[in-house]
This record gives C-alpha cells, structure tokens and sequence, in this order.
C-alpha cells in the first residue's frame, strides 16, 4: 500500500507539473491536436514489446527445460506468458526493486507451475542477460554518438566516458565467465572469500563458499545443458537475440509514436538516443519503475541533444502506455498465475 501511495503520489506531481514546463496553453494545444490513429499505433507497438519479452521468457524457458533435467515438460503457452509479463512489470511498478521484483513474481509462478528452482533462475538469468545487454549496446551506441554530437561539458564527457567503459567491462566479464565457468567459479569464490574476511566471521564464510561451490556446479551443469540444447537448435539463438532487440524496439517506437501523434518535432534518432541514455538510467532500482527518473533524465537528454520543452508532453503520454497501463492489468492477471498445474496453461 504504501509502494501504491509513493507510486502515485509521484505520478500526479509528473502529470501536473512537467506539463506546466512549455506552458498550459501550448499543452492543451497538443493534446487537442492529437492524433488517434498514431496513439492506437505506439499502443500497439508497446503492445508488441510486450509480446516480445513474453516470447523471449518462454523460449528461453523451453531451452532450459528441454536440454536440462526435465525433457517431458511441455513448453508454457503464450497467453501464459503474456499475463505473467505484464503481472511482472505492473508488480515492478509499484513496488521497490525494478526488475529484481519482475523476476521474484516470475519466478514464484514458474515454481507453481512445478518447474525446479535452479532450471527456473538459470532461465530469468538468461533472459537478463538477453534484455540488458541489449540495453547496453543501446547505451554504449547512444553515449558515442553524444560523444561524438560534441554538446557535452567537461563533466558529463567525462562521466560518459566512465559509463561506456564500465559497460564494456561488463560485457567481457559477463562473456568470459560464459565462455569459461572456471574462470566464473574462482572469481564467486574468491569473492565470498574476501567478504568472510571483512565481515570476520569464519564460519560464515566457510558456509558461503560451501554454498556457493554448491550453486555455481549447479549452474555449471545447467549452462552446460542449455548450451547442448542451443547447439541442437542454431536458429534458436539468433531469435533470442531478435526477441531482445525486438522488445526495446517496439518500445522506442511506442516513444517516436507518441511525439509524431502530439506534433512535437524531434528526429527520431535524437528520441532514440535520449531512449537508450533515460531508460538505462531509470532501470537503476532508484524509484519503482524508474518513475520521476525516466522522465527527468529524458527531459535532460533532449534538451542536450536541441529539442525543446514541449517533449514533456509526449514522454508522459509514452509512459501512460509503457508504466502505467501495467498496473491495473498486473491486478486482473495476478490471480490467474496462482493456479497450480501445468495443463491448462501449456501450449497445444
């Protein structure tokens, strides 16, 4: 209750006071010249991002069950997966946690469904990695051509600079520990060996490290398992990959929509860097959902990149589809994810 207070209470402050920026009357001018036909269409297109992920989740959960341990489990239908996406996202909306929250609502209903835990961690850590390192190559793309624009100052060169080299390090962290789950175990061991020292508790570290050996096997097994089901299948990884891109996509468009529907003019590879720099920033677990973040730092981008205040109005028309239309459908949805079994939500 409290999370829906903080949640709307930042809401209405967005919505009253960013369309004061570039003046009531120039924003009542907007909305009344809006086109509907483009606002169906930028509903349509998060409807897609939607789609998207959904589809993403459920064939990376059919690779991991597939080739693990549980070859008779039938693969999860896709209306299923829908509804679990966006009970996801309504529930990462209100409450604190952004998409650690998403994947503990993913997770429980996957686990009800009577999937293992490790198989189902294994299958919301390959989607992650899937959706945000597409985000990333968004992000590193958009910090280059900033760089590259020349309007920054001195201090936010220099912090882009900071961020695009902390997202590459990332990256060939994250693929060298894929490529060699030695080099991933050694790291996590030494990692819990250094915190059991700060935290000078022996025992407690003795039992993180049994813990974590225990885990990282698991995994080990699990990775290896998905990466024999991947070689069975070759086309399946380029549509992971296409599913990944596709969601933030789709999204963006749902953005680039919204300006054209209003009348607000901003090239949409201007909108689209804003969208990669805004959307990285709001996925930090500052705020649920990134709300007052996203619309701050979308704001400041653009302004940056030449496009005036009106912008406000089409990026709260934007978040109307992408943050708030997933809360009331998360409460329709939520309770028809409780349901125990796998049948009558399996695909034919």
């Amino acid at each position: 209750m409290r999370g829906a207070l903080l949640v709307g209470s930042v809401g209405l402050a967005l919505h009253l006071v960013l369309p004061q920026i570039p003046g009531l009357e120039r924003s009542l001018r907007l909305v009344a010249g809006t086109s509907h036909a483009l606002v169906g269409a930028a509903f349509l297109a998060e409807l897609l991002s939607e789609l998207c992920y959904a589809e993403l989740l459920r064939r990376s959960v059919g690779v991991i069950f597939t080739a693990g341990s549980s070859p008779s489990v039938r693969r999860l239908g896709r209306w299923f997966m829908l509804r679990l996406t966006v009970t996801g996202y309504g529930a990462a909306h209100v409450l604190p946690g952004g998409g650690a929250t998403a994947a503990a609502v993913t997770y429980g209903a996957l686990r009800r469904k009577g999937y293992d835990p490790e198989s189902v961690g294994l299958a919301l850590a390959a989607v992650s990695v899937l959706v945000y390192g597409a985000l990333g190559m968004l992000f590193s793309g958009s910090l280059i051509y900033m760089l590259l624009d020349g309007d920054l100052g001195p201090v936010s060169t220099a912090a882009s600079i900071f961020f695009f080299a902390l997202t590459l390090s990332v990256t060939i962290v994250a693929y060298a520990a894929y490529r060699r789950p030695t080099f991933a175990r050694n790291v996590a061991g030494k990692g819990v060996r250094l915190t059991g020292r700060l935290l000078g508790d022996e025992g407690l570290g003795r039992r993180a490290r049994m813990w974590s050996a225990r885990l990282i096997s698991r995994l080990g097994e699990e990775i290896r398992a998905a990466r024999r089901g991947l070689a069975a299948r070759p086309t399946e990884a380029p549509k992971l990959a296409a599913l990944a891109l596709s969601y933030w996509a789709f999204d963006a468009l749902c953005l680039i929509l919204m300006f054209d529907a209003l009348g607000v003019g901003a090239d949409p590879f201007v909108l689209l860097v804003a969208y990669g720099v805004a959307t990285t920033i709001a996925a930090l677990p500052l705020t649920p959902g990134g709300i007052g973040v996203f619309e701050v730092t979308m704001l400041a981008t653009l302004a940056l990149l030449g496009v005036g205040s009106e912008a406000a109005i089409p990026i709260l028309g934007y978040r109307l589809f992408n943050f708030w239309l997933p809360i009331p459908l998360a409460a329709v949805f939520y309770p028809t994810l409780r349901r125990t079994g796998r049948d009558r939500d399996c695909a034919s």
